[in-house]
């Protein structure tokens, strides 16, 4: 065989192991639990009040709290943390609105707007139906299927970056005022 041939083969050989491995790597990539895409931080910290959003004939508002779950014993993974997130909704519009939700809210520590965590939201309820000229408070909790248990100190002030979506892919990005975590003993 000749060198040619040879450096042929090698280079053939060489380019077939590097396809296989960025394919096994690509099916590796596809197996790893996603985490939610992070909701941006505001241009500045929020104050004190709610930030209302106004958009599409909805008035739009919401509240947040934090907690860290140390009753009645800690799991191995630490105490999980927990928020309860009510959005406030007036439809001043005259058509109903449907399939109104919170999809996620990525938490910040108050001041510095460094990010703590993006967590998927779940609906506590029955129907996420805003009739024309109605108000309500739709709560949402983030989803607990895996615990998520960070070192913070009972306190901290923490506010939601929160991303809402309704009717026909319709979506804003609420701000909620800041909180202090708290534990439950």
């Amino acid at each position: 065989m000749s060198y040619r041939k040879s450096w042929a083969i090698i280079i053939i050989l060489v380019a077939g192991l590097g396809i296989g491995v960025c394919m096994i790597a690509v099916g590796v990539i596809q197996l790893l639990p996603s985490s939610p895409t992070q909701v941006p931080p505001p241009l500045f910290p929020p104050g004190d009040n709610p930030d209302i959003i106004v958009s599409n004939n909805l008035e739009i508002w919401a509240e947040a709290i934090y907690s860290q779950d140390f009753m009645p014993a800690v799991p191995e993974e630490g105490p999980p943390f927990g928020t309860i997130i009510w959005v406030n909704v007036t439809n001043t519009g005259n058509t109903t609105v449907s399939n109104f939700e919170a999809v996620r809210t990525t938490i910040y520590f108050h001041n510095n707007s460094m990010l703590l965590v993006t967590l998927k939201l779940i609906f506590v309820g029955d129907s996420t139906q805003i009739n024309p000229g109605e108000s309500c408070i739709l709560e949402f909790t983030n989803d607990r299927s895996s615990i998520f248990s960070p070192t913070i100190e009972e306190g901290t002030v923490l506010y939601s970056r929160i991303l809402t979506r309704w009717s026909d892919g319709i979506e804003e990005i609420l701000t909620t005022p800041p909180s202090a975590l708290f534990y439950t003993w």
